[in-house]
């Protein structure tokens, strides 16, 4: 007799009654419902009590933390699994789009090595599998469970040669699905769901040549995210850890940043979850895609299963919970993002150590297609006229970018709020012309990093002292006149310039800036790590502050109420 399997898209159509069962079920319901309120059909939701007498002619849908005692007890009811029952983690995979699509895998214009790669991780994406060392094995590090063979490879890729030969499997694999296209001797796009690119500026190369076909495109990248979509469901479902806080961000915010890829909080390193490519798929269906639901459930359930504890100051702080707390949390799903965070573009005049190693005053020429499509499709949107708050700047400086300053300067309405993150060299009253009058409010955030000029040049580099004090004097006066609503200066805290911090609050309040902003400095590459720790940072490896820096600290002025510690935050 042949073993019943289960359909999960045959119960689309159905009326389902979903079944908490055993000890907490009410988060796994509630976590169910949520994420699939618009993809089934549900009559209502019981908990189970042992009696079957009301569920007559119906299909269950069990949430459970005891698969097995649900099972023993739900059979010993005579009701048979995938006929009468199922488990909730069993329609996790109704979200995985596109993992039954028909997918090309191309490289454009022809290479290889893009090809190949498209292929390796295009398959593995599709059919649910973690490459080693792909960001998607951290992120769900411990919130779901793998396979034997995935914990044994997960052990073997420390090496090269095995890394090597597992990708050649997932080649091999992939060139078989696809061998009608690979061996096909003409382009019939038509022929496919999905046209899928490692490449980020090949595919939007491909569309701008290719326009009929344009809405078939997706990167590797995105094809990985979307295709594992169940195993961040699972992650976040089964996931027990609760935080005695609330995070809205998901539901307001959205960061483009480097190479196109979207975040939903004001940092990408604090939720490194990415949603889509602004410069490849439509922003809109990034913004209400099942992954940023699956985001937005870790915000209400308090789990914040993806975010960094480590990073983010809140979760910091924030205690555990005891018990469970009400759901939802009054946050709307709206239709486009209040806050937008642009930091697509790399180009500065200065290169700090702090932030990059090398001067990067212009984008090469696959970097320059994406940032510019990127903006495009933002301004297309239309999103920018209508958000709350714009944020511009943050990767590279505003008023280098030609990218940043189309956004800051083409708007066609009256915008409501600008906050420009710049190191104020470029800041003149010439670029504030082209700026006055276009929002309602206007906030500065300067990085400044310095108190004299011989250490501004250390930090700072490729930076011009007294051409940032007259713009700051510049924009001191535009505070004074409230046409502009707050400036910011900004501190990175280093061995190099924490002596200065008490006379840069000083310098700041005689300037009458609204705030002094203080952070430590974070590794970006441009230190060996026993550098870091020995010569740059204040902080040891704990995150525990030196002692020097403290009795700095202990000056009264670090203590006025325009000082902001980011690391107290």
């Amino acid at each position: 007799m042949m073993a019943m399997t289960l359909d999960p898209v045959s119960l689309m159509n159905r009326e389902l009654t979903v079944v908490g069962f055993g000890k907490d079920s009410n988060k796994l319901v509630n976590d169910f419902r949520y994420v699939f309120e618009d993809r089934l059909h549900f009559r209502d939701s019981i908990k189970w009590n042992g009696d079957r007498t009301d569920l007559t002619d119906r299909f269950l849908v069990c949430c459970t933390y005891d698969r097995a005692q649900a099972l023993k007890e739900l059979k010993g009811k005579d009701l048979t699994y995938q006929k009468d029952f199922c488990f909730a983690e069993d329609l996790f995979s109704i979200l995985d789009d596109h993992k039954h699509r028909r997918i090309a895998y191309l490289s454009y214009p022809g290479s290889l090595i893009g090809q190949i790669r498209a292929i390796v991780f295009g398959y593995a994406a599709k059919h649910g599998k973690i490459l080693p060392r792909e960001k998607h094995r951290e992120i769900l590090k411990g919130h779901y469970e793998k396979d034997a063979s995935d914990r044994f490879g997960s052990r073997l890729v420390r090496t090269s040669p095995v890394r090597k030969l597992i990708y050649l499997k997932y080649l091999i694999l992939g060139a078989a699905e696809s061998i009608a296209q690979l061996s096909a001797k003409g382009n019939d796009y038509e022929a496919y769901d999905h046209i899928c690119f490692e490449s980020v500026s090949d595919a939007i190369r491909f569309q701008k040549d290719h326009p009929s076909a344009a809405g078939k495109v997706i990167t590797v990248d995105e094809l990985k995210a979307h295709t594992m979509t169940s195993l961040y469901m699972r992650a976040v479902y089964f996931d027990r850890k609760m935080k005695n806080c609330f995070c809205d961000a998901p539901f307001k915010k959205l960061w483009i940043g480097k190479n196109g890829m979207t975040r939903m909080c004001e940092c990408p390193d604090f939720l490194e979850v990415g949603f889509g490519n602004a410069g490849v798929t439509d922003l809109k269906k990034i913004w209400k895609s099942p992954l940023a639901k699956i985001v937005r459930l870790s915000m209400l359930n308090h789990s914040y299963t993806f975010c960094s504890e480590e990073l983010c100051g809140m979760l910091r702080v924030c205690g555990d919970l005891k018990e469970l707390p009400a759901f939802p949390e009054t946050a709307e799903e709206n239709d486009q993002p209040g806050e937008l965070m642009i930091a697509n573009d790399r180009v500065c005049n200065l290169c700090c150590p702090s932030c990059r190693n090398t001067l990067y005053t212009k984008n090469n020429a696959d970097e320059a297609i994406i940032a510019k499509a990127g903006t495009d499709a933002l301004l297309a949107s239309g999103w920018p006229d209508r958000a709350e708050e714009l944020i511009v700047g943050g990767s590279g400086e505003a008023f280098l970018s030609e990218n940043y300053k189309q956004v800051l300067y083409d708007g066609k309405l009256k915008r409501n709020r600008i906050r420009i993150m710049t190191n104020g060299i470029l800041f003149t009253p010439q670029e504030w012309e082209k700026l006055e009058g276009k929002y309602e409010h206007i906030v500065f955030s300067v990085s400044v990093d310095a108190a004299t000029k011989n250490t501004y040049e250390k930090v700072r580099c490729g930076g011009n002292y007294e051409r940032l004090m007259k713009n700051m004097e510049f924009l001191s006066e535009l505070r004074k006149e409230n046409k502009v609503d707050c400036v910011i200066v900004n501190l990175i805290v280093q061995r190099a310039n924490y002596r200065e911090i008490p006379d840069f609050i000083r310098w700041a309040k005689m300037l009458g800036f609204d705030r002094v902003s203080l952070s430590h400095i974070r590794n970006w590459g441009t230190f060996t790590e026993k550098e870091f720790q020995n010569e740059v940072s204040m902080f040891d490896k704990n995150g525990n502050m030196k002692a020097e820096l403290a009795r700095v600290l202990e000056d009264p002025v670090c203590r006025d109420p325009v000082v902001e510690m980011q690391w107290e935050s």
